[in-house]
């Protein structure tokens, strides 16, 4: 799979630090204020814990200790000290708003700040991947501690995703992109990116379901209904990808992609002649598709093998009942063979062309030619190019002896 491009939510906020002003009555929250000032954590932490331990609802005790811990995890870009250091901040954040209602404005700034800060290291350690791809785990933790402030912001998920996704765990990308989603992020790359790690996953029905809400958000991106196109075709839903299809070739008639998928059903489905004209329209626009190629000389083969068949048929009946045919009749079923069989003759001919492109394209892209050439040899035996059949024949791993 085709790496995928370093992608990541950038936003800025205009916020700064806001604590509470003036004298506080409690001497430890007074020294703890001090300690901040001098960047002394430690015992800022012990007086406020002091403090709190005399009155575990001392919203100011609570506010100052988040902003110490906050400065703590800020001068460091180990992701270890982080995560001891965020989920207590938000504890200590989230109580004293419920302690005291008329801190929340002041409260939620500080908590806009740490999540900007945490979000920013895992910017910087995502960027850092680009010479240690270690960071990518470092970036993935900050994200994940990112939204432990944040739980409703799609950014800090889809983020955490594509880093996971970049350092090999690209399964574990899943659920971090599942929930961006769902918190309400809708960028196109985010849905490819889960659509491929669903398809890795064999999980067929969770694509088509994913690709249905992609599409109907972003109606006009090519990429995004391909795969929807190719999904319902896994999930063997083919009459709706084949009404898909149709829709996306009237849409997009240029689009060589659309008309080969197209053209590969119809000829699945043995609607030979809807399937020449999408295919031959596809080899058209992109005359170096050699599957398109391939595809298209395939139309003629499986026409001539069907046309066998009905011959084979006809001829036993004939063979069964003509004891008890006229001269005129005879002559009528032999007339009728004489023309299956020169439409089967012809259609092996009309096969050839495109498949000797197909060959050509192979050759010079490296790829397997036995296919086409299997393929080729029945067509030069049937229209008597026994030295090209020979050819096709070896090509093909066919023992002619």
């Amino acid at each position: 799979m085709k790496r995928i491009a370093s992608y990541l939510c950038v936003f800025a906020l205009g916020l700064t630090l806001m604590g509470a002003d003036g004298c506080s009555s409690d001497p430890n929250v007074e020294g703890a204020k001090l300690d901040l000032r001098n960047k002394d954590y430690d015992r800022a932490i012990e007086n406020l814990n002091t403090a709190l331990e005399r009155n575990p609802d001392n919203a100011e005790a609570l506010e100052l200790k988040g902003r110490v811990m906050m400065q703590q995890a800020d001068g460091t870009n180990d992701p270890s000290v982080h995560e001891g250091l965020i989920p207590e901040i938000v504890e200590s954040f989230d109580r004293a708003m419920a302690v005291d209602p008329g801190m929340t404005e002041q409260i939620e700034n500080n908590k806009n700040l740490a999540y900007y800060n945490t979000f920013t290291k895992g910017v910087q350690a995502f960027n850092r991947s680009a010479n240690d791809v270690t960071e990518y785990d470092n970036a993935a933790a900050f994200f994940t501690l990112a939204s432990v402030i944040r739980p409703d912001s799609a950014g800090a998920y889809v983020n955490k995703a594509f880093a996971l996704y970049n350092s090999g765990n690209r399964e574990a990308a899943r659920e971090p992109l599942e929930m961006a989603i769902e918190k309400g992020e809708n960028n196109v790359q985010s849905y490819i990116l889960l659509s491929n790690i669903y398809t890795m996953q064999e999980d067929y029905d969770s694509l088509v379901a994913l690709l249905q809400e992609a599409i109907e958000l972003h109606p006009e991106d090519a990429d995004l209904r391909a795969q929807y196109l190719n999904a319902l075709q896994r999930t063997g839903q083919l009459e709706m990808a084949m009404n898909e299809y149709s829709t996306a070739v009237a849409n997009d008639p240029d689009n060589p992609v659309y008309r080969y998928n197209y053209g590969s059903m119809l000829l699945d489905g043995k609607m030979y002649d809807e399937a020449e004209e999408q295919l031959r329209k596809a080899t058209e626009l992109d005359p170096e598709n050699a599957n398109a190629f391939y595809n298209l000389g395939a139309v003629f083969i499986n026409q001539a093998f069907d046309i066998n068949e009905e011959i084979a048929t006809a001829d036993d009946a004939l063979r069964a009942d003509r004891g008890n045919l006229s001269d005129d009749e005879i002559a009528s079923r032999e007339a009728a063979l004489d023309a299956m069989v020169e439409k089967r003759s012809q259609m092996y001919a009309n096969a050839v062309a495109p498949l000797e492109r197909a060959k050509t394209l192979a050759e010079q892209e490296g790829l397997d030619q036995s296919g086409i050439c299997n393929a080729l040899f029945q067509a030069y035996v049937q229209t008597g190019e026994q030295e090209k059949g020979a050819a096709a024949a070896e090509c093909a791993g066919i023992d002619l002896n």
